[in-house]
């Protein structure tokens, strides 16, 4: 015996059937007129809350039968947030143009870390999706997302361990140094402080990639997108193909 069991959307086709004075069989016949008949058996199971998930097919075919309306639908589903979304869709939450030049910093028990320009973009979605949120009233569309945010910071947090991000005006890249911190011990805040002698606006606008100047050695680099990569020293590279006597 299939067990009964509460469904808003089923509760929502009962009601609105007994409005027109409806009899099963007669909600049956007038879905047809819509090119998808459904059964009378199928639909007694799914106001009774046995069959509780119908298709996208089933579902339009009963908003044009019974004339439901979207807002009343997606409630019925407990989906109501989507609806209150798409009706303010044109209300935003403008976070400034000069974001990501702010001095965002996270303050540890041994220093401070500066937040890296996408770490900003993180934040400022976390603030809009707050805002509006708490606007509609659905705090629990906020926790269902919470977790996905925290998994973006983690990923975020674990590329950008070697990354260092350089902004010449309206020019930004980023140089992923973890050669020079893994294999030549060097500090992240030395490589930085060499690399602003580096002509941004000029490396930028190349697709090349060119041994760059950096604590007085010549070291060897790849380009991927926007990020330039150090791969190793110059001198290094070089003593394969030397030979010594």
């Amino acid at each position: 015996m299939e067990e009964k069991k509460e469904t808003g959307f089923g509760q929502l086709i009962h009601e609105k059937r007994k409005s027109n004075n409806w009899s099963l069989v007669r909600l049956a016949d007038e879905t047809e007129k819509f090119g998808h008949r459904l059964s009378e058996s199928y639909l007694n199971r799914l106001e009774n809350g046995i069959r509780t998930e119908p298709s996208v097919a089933v579902v339009l075919v009963l908003i044009e039968t019974l004339r439901l309306s979207v807002k009343e639908v997606l409630e019925s589903f407990d989906k109501g947030h989507i609806y209150q979304r798409a009706m303010f869709s044109d209300f935003t939450v403008v976070i400034p143009d000069n974001w990501n030049n702010l001095n965002i910093q996270v303050a540890t028990e041994k220093e401070k870390i500066s937040m890296s320009g996408a770490q900003k973009d993180l934040i400022g979605q976390v603030i809009i999706d707050l805002y509006e949120i708490a606007r509609l009233g659905e705090p629990s569309y906020f926790e269902n997302r919470a977790e996905g945010y925290v998994l973006k910071l983690i990923k975020s947090l674990v590329n950008e361990q070697y990354i260092i991000e350089l902004v010449d005006q309206e020019f930004r890249l980023f140089f992923d140094v973890r050669v020079m911190v893994d294999q030549y011990n060097l500090l992240i805040e030395d490589i930085k402080a060499s690399l602003e002698n580096i002509n941004i606006k000029s490396l930028y606008s190349t697709d090349i990639s060119i041994p760059l100047p950096i604590l007085n050695e010549y070291w060897l680099t790849k380009r991927d997108k926007n990020i330039i990569i150090v791969v190793d020293k110059v001198s290094e590279a070089l003593k394969p193909y030397i030979k010594t006597y």
